[in-house]
């Protein structure tokens, strides 16, 4: 019987490496052998997940998070192409700031020197607004040129393109499919975890969708907000996309072909899938979503929380439920002996 375990991180609590180091002991102690893998979606942590993969870093340059403290970036060569991790500089652990005080122009500094960009893990909601001021779009309020941020949008009354606007060759990775705009918008399904509520919700989408009106009256092709992907990283994906001219791309699917798991993942018997919080987002663009998709044995959810509304996506689910937050390796320790009863059988 064959075996292979795939962790995700689970957010706020253990780190990929952290959740496959309980499950493994845990199997080491009971006999049972496993193939290990962490996984990511080119999200947060993805730095720390390629290498551990071994992809090699190309080189470490200094930049300005969000919140102006200046940190030390690794950018890491994937196949020749130099990649960059964004929430290393946007990341909802960057700070503990509100979010409509934020905004992405912090990621100027770097994208020059980079070829792929990995979007995700974000605690920015500004549809990338605040990249593209830096970026040869200017925002007037009342002809006064602005720093665009949520908590500033309504006072936004024009956009100009000035001569130092050029589109990117980029490959940019999202990593969820979710629009920035729309039904089910990554502003409405992604806010609450950035610590909006609904009244915020609802007036940063609605003075991002009038900031881009705005925009489009500059481009004979209008951008579109409900494009899949735009979403990722508070609308960064949207700004990359549909106003850079980058190229959006599955983060799930670039990691899941550079690490070379594409061709192992049906090797097994069994997979064991770890992550925080199983829910809809998990199967838009998600890891293990692509994982599901694409696996055709036994298998079984052992994480955090599962909240989707299908029960039969996998075999079984084990999970450490709300007492996972305070004691996460003794829940997740918990949870993985109850599926080594049933796989043992």
């Amino acid at each position: 019987m064959n075996i292979a375990v795939y962790s995700d991180k689970f957010s706020g609590t253990l780190s990929a490496s952290e959740v496959i180091e309980v499950v493994k002991e845990s199997f080491e102690n009971n006999s049972i052998k496993a193939s290990y893998f962490p996984v990511t979606d080119a999200g947060e942590d993805s730095s720390i997940i390629f290498k551990q993969h071994g992809i090699k870093v190309e080189k470490t340059i200094s930049a300005e998070d969000l919140s102006g403290f200046k940190k030390e970036i690794e950018l890491l060569n994937v196949s020749g192409d130099i990649f960059f991790e964004s929430s290393l500089l946007i990341g909802i652990n960057n700070t503990n700031g509100d979010t409509r005080d934020l905004n992405t122009a912090c990621l100027s500094e770097i994208i020059e020197s980079t070829d792929v960009i990995g979007l995700g893990g974000s605690k920015t909601n500004d549809g990338g607004f605040g990249l593209l001021s830096k970026m040869g779009v200017d925002f007037f309020s009342d002809n006064k040129l602005i720093e665009p941020k949520p908590n500033n949008f309504e006072k936004i009354t024009s956009v100009e393109i000035n001569d130092q606007f050029k589109k990117l060759n980029k490959k940019v990775l999202v990593d969820t499919s979710i629009p920035l705009m729309g039904n089910r918008s990554a502003i409405e399904i992604f806010g609450p975890q950035k610590g909006l509520d609904v009244e915020s919700i609802n007036k940063i989408s609605s003075n991002i969708k009038r900031i881009i009106r705005l925009i489009a009256n500059n481009f004979e092709t209008k951008p579109d907000p409900t494009k899949e992907g735009t979403g990722a990283a508070g609308g960064l994906g949207f700004a990359f996309s549909e106003i850079l001219g980058c190229n959006l791309v599955s983060g799930a699917e670039y990691f899941l072909e550079k690490s070379g798991l594409e061709e192992k993942i049906n090797s097994y018997d069994i997979s064991i899938l770890c992550e925080g919080r199983f829910d809809k987002t998990s199967m838009e663009g998600k890891i293990l979503g692509q994982i599901l998709k694409k696996n055709k044995g036994t298998m079984y959810f052992l994480g955090g929380i599962y909240d989707h509304e299908d029960q039969s996506i996998f075999e079984n689910i084990y999970e450490c439920g709300e007492k996972g937050l305070n004691n996460p390796k003794k829940e997740l320790l918990s949870a993985t002996n109850k599926l080594i009863s049933q796989i043992k059988i």
